[in-house]
C-alpha cells in the first residue's frame, strides 16, 4: 500500500513538525490504513506506519478515529454580502468546520450578484476575514454579462454558474446576471466560459415548463406545499439537462450539472458520459433522504429547488452513487430566516427555496453509506477527491498524500447522535429539515492546512484563505 519514498526515508530528528496526527485510520482515495501523519508548513510532509518522532508543536491522538481528507463542499450559498440576516461567511464557514469541511465554494447569487471582476474583488474583500475554512468563489455567467466572463476568470473565479430557469419576480435581484433561460443564451454563456478552461455549472430546469406549470397551479388556487413539487416536473429537469449537454458536446465544453434530482436526468447524463461528453454531476442529501411527500410533512422547510421527487428517483440516485454516474455529493446549503420560511405554511409560493446542509453533509452520507455498502474510499471520492479533480484543485486538496494541503476531517465512526437544530452553527437553526434525525459518524476535529479550526466541545479558530486554481 505505502510506496512513496517519503514513507521510508530516514527521519531528521531535528525537524519540529507543526502537527502530528498519530494512530488514526487514514482514509484516502487509494485505500484505508493505519498510519501517522506529519505536517510541516501547512502541507502533508510524511505519512508513516511507524511513529518515529513526536517532535511537534502539537500532537493529536486519533486512536479509534477515521482520518479523512478535509471535505470540500463545492455548492454553498453563504448569503454574504447583502443577505446576511440569513447567513454570513462567518456563520457559514463555522458550520462547515463543524462538519469536517475544509474548503467551500460559494455561489455568486449574493447581493449584488457576482457578474464582473470588480464585484468579485469586493466580495472577496468582504468575506476573507470571516472565513474559518478555505474558500473559493464562483462567477456568474448569464446572457447579460458574457463580456465579463474572461475578466472574472482572471480575478480568480473557481468556476461559473448559470441558471436555465427564472426565479420568482420578487427574487430576481438575487439572480440577475446569472440567468441563461433560452437556448441561445445558454450557448452564448457556455461559449464564453469554455474559452476560460473553467468548469461551467448549470442549475438545469426548463424555464418554459416551470413557468407554465406554476401559472396553471396558481390559477387553480393551489397554495399547498405539494403544489411546489408539481410546478417543477421531473421532465423539466431532463429537458434542460439534455439541452445543456447537447450544447456542451457542440462546444467541447466542460460542464457540471448541479443538484441532479431525477431518474430521467441521470439517464441523459449517463449516456453523455459514455459518449465522451465532458460532463460531471452532483446530487445532495435532500434528494437521497426525502421524497416529495416531505412537503406534506414539513411544509416550507422541505421546499427546495429542484424539489424532492418520487421513490423511483431516490432509488435511481442511490444506484448512480454506486455506479459513479453521480460524481460528488454536495450540500447546496441555502439557509433562510424562519419568518421567511414560515410564510409558506399558508401559501407555499411565498416561502423561499433552500435547506441547511453544510454541517450535516458528512454524517448524512456516512449514515447512508452504512446502508448502501459504500466504502470509506468511495465516500472520500464523493466528498473530497472528485470535487478537487472536477474543479482543478487536485494538486492542492482532496486527498491524503505527501505534498498536498494538510486538510483533515477526523471522525468517530461509531458515535450515534440526533440532529438538534439549535446546536448547529448556522443562523438558520430554527428551520433545519433534518432536525430529530438519528445519524452515525461524528466529526471530532477539523484541520485546515495543518491548523486545527474545530475541536468538538472546545471551539473554533479561523484559518481560512482564498483558494484559486
Amino acid at each position: 500500500m505505502i510506496k512513496n519514498k517519503s514513507y521510508t526515508k530516514e527521519v531528521n530528528k531535528m525537524v519540529t513538525y507543526d502537527l502530528v496526527i498519530k494512530s488514526g485510520k487514514v482514509v484516502s482515495s487509494q485505500g484505508v490504513f493505519e498510519a501517522h501523519i506529519f505536517v510541516l508548513d501547512g502541507k502533508i510532509a510524511r505519512i508513516s506506519r511507524v511513529l518515529d518522532t513526536e517532535n511537534a508543536e502539537r500532537t493529536l491522538d486519533a486512536s479509534g478515529l477515521l482520518v479523512f481528507p478535509g471535505f470540500i463542499d463545492s455548492h454553498v450559498h453563504f448569503r454574504d454580502p447583502g443577505l446576511t440576516h440569513k447567513e454570513d461567511f462567518e456563520s457559514g464557514t463555522k458550520s462547515a468546520a463543524a462538519g469536517g469541511v475544509t474548503c467551500v465554494f460559494d455561489m455568486p447569487t449574493t447581493k449584488p450578484v457576482v457578474t464582473n471582476a470588480n464585484l468579485f474583488s469586493e466580495k472577496l474583500s468582504i468575506v476573507s476575514s470571516k472565513a474559518y475554512v478555505d474558500f473559493a468563489l464562483y462567477g456568474a455567467a448569464g446572457s447579460e454579462n458574457v463580456q465579463e466572463v474572461e475578466a472574472l476568470a482572471r480575478a480568480g473565479a473557481i468556476a461559473f454558474k448559470s441558471y436555465t430557469v427564472s426565479p420568482p419576480a420578487e427574487r430576481i435581484s438575487e439572480y440577475a446576471g446569472a440567468l441563461a433561460t433560452t437556448t441561445s443564451a445558454i450557448y452564448e454563456a457556455m461559449e464564453a466560459v469554455s474559452k476560460t478552461g473553467l468548469v461551467h455549472c448549470f442549475h438545469a430546469e426548463d424555464d418554459g415548463i416551470v413557468q407554465l406549470f406554476t401559472k396553471r397551479l396558481q390559477s387553480q388556487g393551489r397554495r399547498d406545499a405539494l403544489a411546489h413539487a408539481e410546478s417543477r416536473p421531473a421532465f423539466a429537469e431532463a429537458i434542460a439537462v439534455s439541452n445543456v449537454i447537447r450544447i456542451a458536446k457542440e462546444l467541447h465544453a466542460k460542464i457540471h450539472i448541479v443538484h441532479v434530482s431525477t431518474k430521467q436526468a441521470l439517464e441523459v447524463i449517463r449516456a453523455a458520459k459514455s459518449q465522451g461528453v465532458k460532463v460531471s454531476c452532483e446530487t445532495c442529501p435532500q434528494y437521497l433522504f426525502f421524497t416529495k411527500q416531505a412537503l406534506q410533512k414539513f411544509g416550507p422547510y422541505a421546499k427546495f429547488n429542484p424539489p424532492a421527487r418520487d421513490e423511483q428517483d431516490v432509488s435511481a440516485l442511490l444506484d448512480a452513487l454506486l455506479d459513479d454516474t453521480v460524481d460528488i455529493v454536495v450540500s447546496d446549503h441555502a439557509p433562510h430566516a424562519k419568518h421567511e420560511k414560515d410564510q409558506g405554511y399558508e401559501d407555499i409560493w411565498k416561502a423561499p427555496p433552500g435547506v441547511v446542509g453544510v454541517e450535516l453533509r458528512f454524517p448524512l452520507l456516512f449514515t447512508l453509506s452504512q446502508r448502501l455498502g459504500l466504502s470509506y474510499t468511495a465516500l472520500t471520492k464523493k466528498l473530497s477527491t472528485n470535487v478537487a479533480k472536477i474543479f482543478g484543485l487536485q494538486q492542492k486538496k482532496g486527498d491524503i498524500m505527501v505534498g498536498l494541503d494538510a486538510d483533515f476531517a477526523i471522525v468517530d465512526p461509531k458515535e450515534e447522535w440526533v440532529v438538534k437544530g439549535e446546536e448547529l452553527h448556522t443562523k438558520a437553526k430554527e428551520n433545519v429539515l433534518y432536525h430529530g434525525m438519528k445519524l452515525i459518524g461524528k466529526v471530532k476535529h477539523t484541520v485546515v492546512r495543518g491548523k486545527p479550526v474545530y475541536e468538538e466541545g472546545v471551539g473554533f479558530e479561523k484559518n481560512g484563505r482564498f483558494v484559486r486554481i
